[in-house]
């Protein structure tokens, strides 16, 4: 996660594709996914979707 205060964003990416890692904070998936940033603010999720290898069975 990166965040710009002046501009009021956050951007989500996949890990190791931040652009500055310096000021990226980690988050992990089930963070990520259930983050809420402040009124006003935007959140860009620009992380790379995970595609399974295959399909999950039902037990």
């Amino acid at each position: 996660m990166t965040y710009h205060y002046a501009g009021r964003t956050v951007w989500l990416d996949s890990p190791g594709d931040e652009p500055d890692a310096t000021a990226a904070w980690g988050l992990c998936a089930m963070h990520a996914g259930s983050l809420k940033v402040p009124v006003g603010w935007a959140c860009e999720d620009r992380r790379t979707p995970i595609i399974p290898i295959r399909p999950s069975v039902a037990v």
